[in-house]
This record gives structure tokens, sequence and C-alpha cells, in this order.
């Protein structure tokens, strides 16, 4: 009897399953067959440029040691390039509202193609320190545009569709990027070629940052509000808004939490649960399936419980699997808890930076977004800092509870300031909507 009963639902709980993933999927592609042009131009350039960064991060490290310049030089290029993407943010944003987007994208890819091949061509100190401040300006500049851009060009009901989409791109290109990093090089040898494999490597991927260029060339101007500005520029007359503040003030606090423990998860688990390499990638190659998993389902758990809300659930719902990793010795469960943290923490992504979208005034978007992203990277940068010493020092329990700290907050200070300007309502996946139009018990 008991046999019977489990059986019967584990069927309906399949059925269940199923049936909500083909709702999942045939949405899905009804809101892709909506997309204007320019929206899928943008999103075919995210992949792109993911893909290129995929690249480059398995290779650039293996090239300038290649080339014999010490590990303090790399990171030297590396803090270089990362401090021009912060602090490039802001006056990036400030371009952003006063000038024509399609013209900063085409501008900025043309000069970042151009600013990324000299690191390639040549093994000049000199360039290898200025290149990457220059890439750092003119990715910093794209990347403020591209969300605007996007929401622009959609309707108010698929915009957390876009984002979603948007990120999963990003993350599946990146991956394959790092795959195609690790292949590539071997081919060269294969293939008998002479020279430094990784150079060549490096300068075949730029054709992805033109080809990304070459798609914003196409770009049409659409019927948005117009939101450049004829009037002279002046600091004076930059005002922040409440919400813009209140925004920063949510990515300052989660950059905080992010800072102290997820830059050294593999150390984490390299010397704290002794596993090897492999058994590191197996956990990030199951937590990067799962992340993409929770982005695509983002939408409907925002059209169930709203965005804020939907961002608030996850962050605090990530916080128990973080001090499980915190307390565990076990690898099982230190990476099937990194695993449902990836899952949670990154969920509601899509869902935040489209309501971002709906409450800054359209004048504000770039500002605001150069704002928020200088924010978050500066407060990473200063908790990697506070962490690493931590760290050398073996207290690992101390940047968990960092982390899980700054998560609480930033979901407490968004519910605080923001609980009021969404209604809940009911989506289309809903347990009696499916029961319903199925028929599933």
């Amino acid at each position: 009897m008991e046999a019977e009963r489990f059986k019967r639902l584990s069927i309906l709980l399949y059925t269940f399953v199923k049936r909500g993933l083909q709702i999942i999927i045939r949405d899905y592609l009804r809101v892709i067959s909506r997309f204007n042009l320019n929206v899928k131009l943008l999103l075919f350039r995210t992949f792109l440029v993911s893909l290129y960064t995929g690249i480059y991060g398995i290779i650039f490290n293996l090239y300038i040691l290649e080339l014999g310049y010490p590990v303090t030089f790399l990171g030297l290029v590396l803090a270089l390039h990362t401090f021009a993407l912060s602090t490039a943010s802001i006056p990036a944003g400030i371009l952003c509202d006063r000038m024509d987007r399609k013209t900063l994208m085409v501008v900025s890819g043309l000069l970042l193609v151009i600013a990324t091949l000299p690191m390639y061509l040549t093994t000049s100190p000199y360039v290898m320190i200025f290149s990457p401040i220059a890439t750092g300006i003119f990715i910093s500049v794209a990347a403020v545009c591209v969300t605007p851009m996007l929401a622009e060009n959609s309707s108010k009901e698929n915009i957390v569709h876009v984002y979603s989409i948007n990120a999963t791109l990003g993350w599946v290109a990146s991956i394959a990027g790092c795959a195609v990093g690790g292949f590539v090089p071997g081919l060269w040898r294969q293939l008998s070629i002479t020279g430094n494999i990784y150079q060549m490597t490096l300068i075949a991927s730029v054709l992805l940052l033109a080809i990304g260029w070459l798609l914003m060339l196409v770009l049409r101007n659409n019927n948005a509000e117009r939101i450049t500005s004829d009037e002279p520029f002046s600091l004076k007359n930059i005002r922040i808004s409440r919400d813009v503040s209140r925004f920063v003030i949510t990515c300052i606090t989660f950059g905080i939490g992010s800072g102290m423990i997820v830059p050294y998860f593999n150390i984490y688990f390299l010397n704290v649960l002794k596993v090897g390499v492999f058994e590191i990638g197996l956990a990030s190659a199951f937590a990067g399936g799962f992340m993409m998993f929770g982005l695509i389902i983002n939408p409907y758990l925002a059209s169930r419980i709203g965005k804020v809300r939907s961002a608030v659930v996850t962050k605090v719902i990530s916080v128990p699997f973080l001090i499980l990793m915190a307390i565990t010795t076990n690898f099982v469960v230190a990476s099937c808890s990194y695993i449902f943290y990836m899952f949670f923490i990154n969920m509601a992504g899509p869902a935040t930076t489209s309501f971002q979208m709906e409450q800054i005034h359209p004048r504000e978007h770039g500002l605001a977004l150069g704002l928020m992203s200088t924010g978050t990277y500066l407060a990473i940068s200063a908790s990697t800092y506070i962490s690493g010493i931590l760290i050398e020092n073996g207290n690992y329990l101390l940047t968990f509870l960092g982390t899980c700290g700054g998560y609480i907050l930033t979901a407490i200070l968004l519910f605080h300031y923001f609980r009021d300007r969404e209604k809940e309502h009911v989506g289309s996946l809903g347990f009696n909507t499916l029961k319903s139009r199925y028929n599933i018990f």
C-alpha cells in the first residue's frame, strides 16, 4: 500500500515538474519571438563578449607568465584593469545619460578592439600596463549602456525574461570560452604551428570583440524617450535621487558580503576540505548548471511574489547553505551547499536589475548604473583584502559570517526601502494554474 502511494506521488510530482518545464519553455519561445532586432543584436553581443572574456580569463595569465614576467607584475596588471573598470563607471554613466547610446556602444567597441590588440602584439611592459587600463575604461562604457538599452527596446512584461536570457547567455558563453581557451592552445601544437600558442589564441579571440562591434553598427534607433541633454555639463547639476542612493547602498552591502568569501571558495575547498582541483572543478560545474537554471526560472518567481521579494527571499535562503559550508568538513555536504548557494544567490539578479530600471528615471539610468558598479567593485575590493588577512591566519568562519551578514543586511534594506513598490500577483506557474490547465491531480 505504501509502495503504491509512493509510486503515485512520484508520478504526480514528475507530471507537475514536466508540465511546469513545458510552460517555461513555451513561454520563453513566445517571448523570444517578440524580441526586436536591437534586443537580439545586444544579446548576441553579450554572448560574443562573454565568450572572449572566458578565453581571456584562462589564457591571459598564462600568457603574461610565459613572457617571463613575475606573478607580482601580473597582479599589478589585473589590479589596474579592475581599478580602471570601477572608477570609469561613473563618468561612463554620465556619458550614457547625455549622449546617444548607440554612438557610445559603437565608439567604445571600436576603441576596445584597438586597445586590446597591442597587449597581444607586443611584449612591452608599458603596453601591458596601459592597455588593461584603457580596456577597462571602454568595457565600463559598454557595460553601463547595455542595461538601459535592453530596457528601452523591451516591453515591461518581457524585460525580466530579457535580463534573464542576457545573464544566462553571458554565463554559458563564459564557460564555453574557458573550454575554448583550454582547447585551442593544444590544437596549435597538434597542427605543428610554431610560436607562442597563448599569444596566437588571444589574437584570434579579438575577432569576437570585432564581430561584437560590427553588430552595434546595425542597431536601429527606437522610439524610446530621448534621454540625451544639450545642457552644458557641470558637477553642480548632478543630482542623485533617493532611489539611486538606496540602490547604491544595497550594492555596497552586497559587495561587502560577496568579497568576504566568494573569491576564496577554491582555497577553502583546497585547504580546509583537502580536495583536489578535479573535485573543485566538478563542484563548480554543477553549481554553474544550477545557477543557469535559477536564472531561467527567475521571471516566474518574480511574477509570483514580486521582484523585490524574490531578491529578498533568495538572499535570505542562501545564508543557511553558507553556514552549512562553514561548519562541515564533509566535501559532499559542502559541495551540495555550495551548489544551492550559487543557485539562490544569483537567481534574482535579472529581476533586481529590471526593478532598478523601472524605479530609476531614464535620465538617471547611466549615472545610477555607474554608481552601483563602482560601489560594488570598491566594496568587493575592500572586503576581499580584509578577508584575505583573516584567511591567512586560518580564520575562515569569520569570512563566512561576514558574507552572511552582508547578504542579510542587503535583504533587510531592500525590503525596508522598496517593499511597498510592488503588488503581489499570481503568475502563470501557480500550482492551481497547472492543476486546472492540465488536470494533473
